[in-house]
């Protein structure tokens, strides 16, 4: 396999030095898949604790979601603060043959839910060493669950470091200062916050955990997916490559890094935007649609573009669950009830083509849930023959096995 080596300086804010970005041939697929990880493009779904939708659906599902926020650790206060609760809800999703997914989503509660103080707020000690203190037992409770569990390190967050701290990884953050005896040997930066959770995963030993970094269209300033869309790709890469290498997504002083790059195309359904919110959403599903376009083609190529630079598979989560029948309204349970989107009738609605176009830029998981409330659900997303999509039509497609993935 071919390789080529494309140096780049790091770009702005005061970061230093440069980083080295090995790009794989085209056509080739960057980075193992993950021990634990479905050897087919797996596909699974938000289901909150103690729902059995998903089982009782028939569909062979791969994977079973959902968020872990601040007070999860005690069960938001009706249980003990140990992680029990987390390590409960992994052994559910086993019970009933998932993979479980966490959605580690705290940072934005230690910060009082303000994004604008996302990277402030790792540089107060007291509440880095209670957050941490967390996250290490969330690695306790998963080590003792034993078997492949994939945390998805906070949505968004690595872009608000990124944005926020001036595109400096060196930028003050309280690591080390954080008093925890594990991160002592971790510099108090931006670059530290991200390898923390590296360190502790090591420390503790949790090897059966599937860690992966989230990476957002829009952490340099420009939203490639929606907005800045006749913009070439590959320069955002490499200026957002260049910031979060430094996190753990290259060599460093933990010995590990990132398992798994994580995205997610779209919070919202498409319609939910374009009807409360005068905002053009929607990506162009044809195949013949330009890169420089607000496309599906634009949104792969760019999964490939990092895949090959940072040598990562990917996760897709947070997949929006709207189609074309759905009835442009607020869901309150019944049928039709949610926003259109166009999502997963591009990826189930006509074969298996775009569901290998994505594998083929390093996509290893679609994973299925609404960012918010009052989105479309797969319970209730009755398409144009009287059948649930998701349960006929993805269902269908993992009967058969789904796509193979390239080892």
């Amino acid at each position: 396999m071919a390789m080529l080596a494309l140096v780049f300086a790091a770009c702005g804010g005061g970061a230093k030095g440069g980083a080295m970005l090995t790009v794989k041939a085209p056509g080739s697929v960057g980075g193992a898949l993950p021990t634990g990880m479905p050897a087919h493009l797996a596909v699974g779904l938000f289901e909150d604790t103690g729902q059995t939708w998903m089982k009782t659906s028939g569909a062979a599902w791969d994977a079973r979601y959902r968020y872990f926020t601040k007070g999860w650790v005690n069960n938001w206060g009706y249980g003990a603060y140990d992680g029990s609760w987390g390590k409960a809800y992994m052994q559910e999703c086993d019970a009933q043959g998932y993979l479980p997914a966490v959605q580690y989503y705290q940072m934005n509660g230690e910060s009082n839910y303000n994004e604008g103080a996302f990277f402030a707020t790792t540089q107060n000690a007291a509440i880095m060493a209670s957050y941490f203190g967390d996250f290490k037992l969330l690695m306790q409770r998963a080590k003792e669950f034993g078997k492949p569990v994939l945390v998805l390190m906070e949505g968004d967050g690595y872009a608000y470091m990124q944005l926020q701290s001036g595109n400096n990884p060196d930028a003050y953050s309280a690591i080390a200062a954080s008093g925890l005896a594990e991160l002592q040997g971790l510099p108090n930066t931006a670059a530290g916050w991200g390898l923390a959770f590296l360190q502790l995963r090591k420390a503790v030993g949790a090897t059966n955990v599937i860690l992966g970094m989230h990476i957002s269209a829009w952490a340099t300033g420009k939203d490639i997916a929606y907005f800045s869309v006749t913009d070439p790709l590959e320069p955002e890469v490499q200026k957002a490559y260049g910031f979060l290498s430094k996190l753990g997504l290259a060599a460093n002083v933990t010995g590990q890094t990132y398992d798994v790059l994580v995205g997610d195309p779209l919070d919202r359904d498409s319609d939910f935007y374009r009807l409360t919110r005068s905002e053009d959403r929607w990506w162009d599903a044809s195949d013949s649609a330009p890169i420089a376009s607000k496309s599906f083609n634009r949104y792969a190529e760019w999964l490939r573009l990092w895949n090959q630079t940072a040598g990562k598979r990917w996760v897709l989560w947070q997949i929006p669950l709207g189609n074309s029948n759905h009835l442009n309204v607020y869901n309150n349970g019944g049928s039709r009830e949610g926003y259109k989107d166009n999502r997963p009738e591009y990826f189930f609605g006509s074969g298996t083509a775009h569901l290998q176009k994505f594998a083929d830029a390093g996509v290893i998981a679609l994973l299925f849930g609404a960012g918010a409330g009052g989105q479309a659900s797969y319970t209730n997303d009755t398409y144009t023959d009287g059948t649930l999509f998701m349960k006929t039509r993805a269902g269908a497609i993992l009967a058969t096995g789904s796509v193979p993935l390239a080892p």
